[in-house]
């Protein structure tokens, strides 16, 4: 995602034995980052059918909190010594929706000019700086959280075994 190992150290949160409760930044963070964590995280709970998960990305991105609907992701955000941040994903779909839509924030814009483009999805990062840049991230992930409800979910293939006699036969 474009930052630097300096930037990925930082993370309040780097060891993988040690899972966060959901809340830990709020009395972790300085009081400034603190709500800000707890302005944004307010807002994405909020939105219908978003959920919260507290999850280890691994080696870069560690503990990070990840919101989303069912399968799909509406963003990840990252706990940071002297940041609060996001992480952002759009389909060229989103991306198209976004630009017929208007005037676009200008940290958003931003965001989207630098994202990096993984096939069919673009990943954009954003410092949740101030109240402006939080609100205007809440508007964007709000929009996309009503692109995602409009999406079916994504079903697994059902499991195929070879019953006697060589045919396949469907599991649940």
């Amino acid at each position: 995602m474009g930052r630097s190992r300096a930037y990925w150290a930082s993370n309040l949160y780097p060891d993988e034995l040690h899972e966060p409760e959901p809340t830990a930044p709020l009395r972790d963070l300085p009081p400034a980052l603190a709500s800000r964590f707890k302005a944004v995280r307010d807002g994405l709970l909020a939105l219908p059918e978003i959920a919260e998960q507290v999850r280890f990305m691994g080696a870069t991105w560690r503990w990070t909190w990840e919101y989303g609907m069912g399968n799909r992701k509406l963003c990840w955000l990252h706990l940071m010594k002297g940041s609060v941040d996001v992480t952002f994903t759009l389909s060229e779909g989103d991306e198209s929706r976004l630009a017929r839509s208007g005037r676009v924030a200008g940290a958003i814009a931003r965001a989207l000019v630098e994202g990096q483009r993984t096939g069919p999805v673009k990943w954009c990062w954003l410092e949740l700086s101030d109240k402006r840049t939080i609100d205007a991230f809440l508007n964007l992930a709000r929009r996309k959280a009503e692109w995602l409800g409009e999406r079916p979910a994504s079903r697994r293939a059902p499991r195929l075994h070879r019953g006697k006699g060589g045919a396949a036969a469907e599991t649940d």
